[in-house]
């Protein structure tokens, strides 16, 4: 068996490890590989401009807002509100 060369952070998204020489993105709530980056819910590629965490795990803002944001009236959940389709 070879030896264990380095050693890195664990990615928190597909739990192998990130070594310090390949492209990595970190983040208060980890480290993830830059393929691994992406939203739980679309898999949409995230960057500090679009990244929200919950839990541990990391959305963009649009489907965090679908699923932690405000609901009710007021908030852009009547009919008039226009909304992605799969």
């Amino acid at each position: 068996m070879p030896p264990k060369y380095g050693g890195g952070n664990t990615c928190k998204k597909c739990n192998k490890t990130v070594f310090l020489n390949e492209d990595k993105k970190d983040s208060e709530g980890g480290h993830w590989h830059t393929r691994c980056f992406t939203c739980e819910k679309c898999s949409k590629g995230l960057d500090s401009r679009n990244l929200c965490m919950n839990s541990g795990l990391i959305y963009c803002k649009t489907c965090y807002g679908e699923d932690f944001g405000p609901k009710g009236y007021g908030f852009g959940g009547g009919a008039g509100v226009l909304t992605r389709t799969k």
